[in-house]
């Protein structure tokens, strides 16, 4: 068996409140949206474009994130991405999620530095 890599490693700034739910079993897990700002090469100066990431925390990273994180705060992330679809009016729409494992807070807030889905 050959061996893969799927890890991604994101940084910038939450978008909306996360949003928080509880599993049937009880485990809390939050859905947050990122972005990221990037140049656009060839193009004007000072021309960018924003990227949006969904990003999912499970368990005490979920706990982390309704604690401490909100809306226009700078993150640094780490994890792996998932792809999925779903199908709405006989369409089929390709959707792309991150499973965060790691977040550490870059705003300058009195807060812990960040969390790991090990801790």
């Amino acid at each position: 068996m050959t061996r893969s890599v799927n890890r991604i490693t994101l940084i910038g700034n939450v978008g909306r409140e996360p949003d928080m739910q509880q599993t049937q079993n009880g485990t809390k897990v939050a859905h947050l949206s990122l972005a990221t700002t990037r140049r656009i090469p060839g193009g004007e100066e000072g021309k960018e474009r924003t990227d949006w990431h969904r990003l999912t925390c499970w368990n005490r990273l979920a706990q982390f994130v309704e604690d401490h994180v909100s809306t226009g705060d700078r993150i640094y992330i780490e994890g792996r991405v998932e792809y999925d679809s779903f199908e709405r009016d006989g369409v089929t729409i390709p959707t792309a999620e991150i499973t965060v494992h790691e977040l550490v807070m870059l705003s300058p807030k009195a807060v812990p530095a960040g969390v790991g889905a090990e801790d």
